[in-house]
């Protein structure tokens, strides 16, 4: 009776966990989407000439998280034009390396990093980079204290240190180094003895391929004793030659190995960890914090699977499964010992709890492994307790609870791949503003030779990402060009538009309206007026306009769009369903209607650039950037007042006043609309209602907004009467 009883509790606790995301289809979903985010970012830096790979590490990638578990987003930058060799067989030329140092001292799972020269095997002698310093042996070592040196990162808002990571915000950013070659205490998980039914040979296989990583980190247990050493670059007093030991410190970190295992979990058992996880949050994270953290529950996890059969990992024994990994980990806790999975002679408790917390803990997990959990209808992340209650009451449609809650996370995983594209690109286009003509032309092609290589030669993900990015880049280029053709009074060749037609793909219908918008500027108003009402056929119900600009709040998706993304692919979603912001740098000046230019000089005043300070974020305001639908109507009300179409253009005048003030929320770039509507209202030769418009819009942001300058203008000409 008791085991048909657990069956049933094990059911409804799957069903709940199905419905709350933890289910085949977004585990899959998950994965790809985040393999496909760091995926762009590498690429995104290989397109500004530099050697970084990006990874998601955690929760988020892994696919073992929910909507109310509010999971941060790990992210490790690996610095990968500076490997991390373990001797000197392994150096080689023309490539600046370091090496991994060991000494009695050192704890396990640590170095120290050597500085070696590139042009010939030998050490370097002379500190030249911030994060360096030389030992009494005279060699120059590297230390942890890298996150300092890295500018850039500390104006994304407020640093926090948390052992090798720096958390902006709530989420987790690591700097780190590659080493191919496997310490010998990294091989444990090869090496040790074990049942032999998991892991699987081929993900061993991969595993051993993995290399790990370096990361700042010292053993959080270093005596705090000093080492001399002589003045370096980083950031302490010159006079203090004093160093703490774990400042040398760098830890061995097997992320990569740790990933490919948890993408080698079954459903169950990524149910049964995720669950430990709320379990963790709900009941033991009040008591001792994250001290005993997600990691100590992967840990359990992972071994736990390695020890008990195959056939045991059943929906139907899902609470059994849960008490087995409970039970590892208490046992872990009576002895004050846990193993790393992966890193022989590590204690993952050191450093973490107290001694009086150990047995307060281990009697905690007692009441959590009852068969029948009575607990359960306590935890109310992602109301799992109500609805576990509810469903053993028959009051809960599974179906259409499950539907509803997969498809808000497939919105946020939708978004976060679609902002993560334009983000790289938009990143890109504010560097290149500033260039010449002659360097964009050349740069643009280079990011374009670049693409079409990793779309040739790349991974399948690579090749998605650069399938995607292709088009952006081919309508930036065909823009700049006709910008010069149109600046120099020449008609556009048909190479460019050849460009124009292989860019119309980039997303639903940013590359459609630079067309449009170039057609205008080169005064060809017939074929402008054509392409715009194809480009207002295309705005279905499903359509999500998406801005992913900082200070910008994004429109929220419909329930049609989320019914067509929900089993659609990335580039499907973006090309069909998906309307980004409208790019244009200043070297695109021709092919934007006159008063859109003022929207690339919006920082004007002190105020403004004391603004865009506080945020790396803000370059897009070098860029005039506008929201596709409000675009379209403005480009209708230009196009049909040159053709003299008034009934039409006032159609145009009234569609954009409307998105304004009714569909919009205020979502998006709502100043840039008002002040495309304080234009209309303009050439009406209304100047009171435009001046209203481009207040409304400096209601909204006072600081960069180009409405400062229409407002000027206005009063000007009222001044000169």
């Amino acid at each position: 009776m008791q085991k048909q009883v657990e069956q049933v509790l094990s059911l409804r606790l799957s069903r709940v966990l199905e419905d709350i995301g933890v289910n085949r289809y977004m585990l899959t979903k998950r994965r790809r989407t985040w393999l496909i985010k760091e995926t762009g970012m590498t690429i995104s830096e290989t397109l500004q000439g530099r050697n970084k790979k990006y990874y998601h590490y955690g929760s988020q990638s892994e696919g073992t998280t929910t909507p109310g578990m509010q999971s941060d987003i790990d992210t490790l930058s690996c610095i990968a034009d500076i490997p991390v060799i373990l001797d000197w067989d392994e150096w080689q030329q023309g490539n600046s390396h370091l090496l991994a140092i060991y000494t009695d001292q050192l704890p396990p799972q640590h170095c120290w990093l050597q500085r070696l020269r590139h042009d010939l095997p030998l050490p370097e002698t002379q500190v030249k980079l911030p994060g360096d310093v030389k030992d009494n042996e005279g060699r120059v070592m590297h230390t942890n204290t890298l996150m300092e040196c890295y500018d850039d990162i500390s104006h994304r808002g407020e640093l926090v240190q948390h052992g090798s990571s720096i958390s902006l915000n709530t989420n987790a950013y690591v700097i780190a180094y590659h080493c191919v070659s496997l310490p010998t205490e990294c091989q444990f998980l090869f090496h040790r003895p074990r049942p032999g039914h998991w892991p699987k040979p081929d993900t061993l296989a991969r595993a051993r391929q993995a290399g790990v990583f370096l990361v700042p980190q010292g053993y959080s247990e270093s005596p705090s004793r000093s080492i001399r050493c002589r003045s370096s670059a980083l950031h302490v007093t010159p006079h203090d030659p004093c160093y703490p030991q774990s400042k040398w410190e760098w830890r061995f970190s097997t992320s990569m190995m740790e990933r490919l295992l948890m993408f080698d979990m079954n459903t169950v058992q990524c149910k049964a960890y995720v669950f430990m996880k709320i379990l963790r949050k709900t009941f033991l994270k009040p008591v001792v914090g994250d001290r005993l953290s997600t990691f100590h529950m992967k840990t359990a996890m992972l071994f736990t699977i390695e020890t008990y059969p195959p056939d045991v990992w059943r929906e139907e024994n899902l609470v059994q499964c849960v008490i087995y990994c409970m039970t590892t980990l208490r046992r872990w806790l009576k002895v004050k010992y846990c193993p790393h999975y992966t890193i022989a002679r590590v204690n993952l408790f050191a450093g973490k709890l107290f001694e009086y917390e150990f047995p307060t803990l281990s009697a905690m997990l007692s009441p959590l492994m009852e068969s029948n959990m009575p607990y359960i209808s306590k935890i109310d992340i992602d109301f799992l307790g109500v609805k576990v209650i509810h469903i053993s009451r028959g009051l809960v449609d599974e179906y259409n609870e499950r539907m509803k809650n997969n498809q808000v996370i497939t919105s946020y995983l939708d978004e976060e791949c679609s902002k993560s594209l334009i983000a790289t690109y938009q990143q890109a286009l504010c560097l290149f503003s500033f260039y010449s003509a002659e360097e964009l032309s050349s740069h643009i092609t280079e990011q374009l030779q670049i693409l079409q290589h990793i779309l040739e030669h790349g991974t399948y993900l690579e090749q998605e990402v650069a399938t995607m990015a292709k088009p952006l880049w081919l309508g930036t280029l065909a823009s700049f060009l006709a910008s010069r053709f149109i600046h120099l009074r020449q008609p556009i060749k048909w190479d460019i538009l050849n460009l124009y037609q292989s860019s119309l793909d980039s997303d639903l219908l940013s590359s459609r309206l630079k067309f449009a918008s170039m057609l205008y500027c080169n005064s060809q108003y017939d074929a402008a007026a054509n392409y715009l009402i194809y480009c207002e056929g295309l705005l279905e119900p499903e359509v999500w306009q998406l801005c992913s600009c900082a200070g910008r709040v994004s429109t929220e998706p419909s329930s049609r769009f989320l019914d067509k993304a929900e089993h659609s692919s990335n580039k499907d979603i973006m090309q069909k369903f998906t309307a980004i912001c409208v790019h244009f740098m200043p070297q695109e000046m021709c092919c934007v209607p006159e008063s859109l230019v003022y929207e690339m000089f919006r920082t004007v005043q002190d105020e403004d650039r004391e603004q865009r300070r506080q945020s790396n974020h803000y370059k897009w305001m070098d860029l005039a950037v506008i929201d596709c639908i409000p675009f379209l109507y403005y480009l209708q009300y230009l196009t049909y007042r040159q053709l003299k179409m008034h009934s039409r253009k006032h159609a145009a005048q009234e569609k954009l006043r409307h998105y304004i003030h009714t569909d919009s929320q205020g979502h998006g770039h709502i100043d840039t609309a008002l002040n495309m509507l304080g234009n209309c209202y303009e050439l009406e030769n209304r100047l009171d209602v435009a001046w209203i418009c481009y207040s409304t819009s400096l209601e909204f942001y006072t600081r960069n907004n180009a409405a400062n300058w229409h407002v000027a203008r206005i009063l000007h000409q009222r001044l000169h009467r």
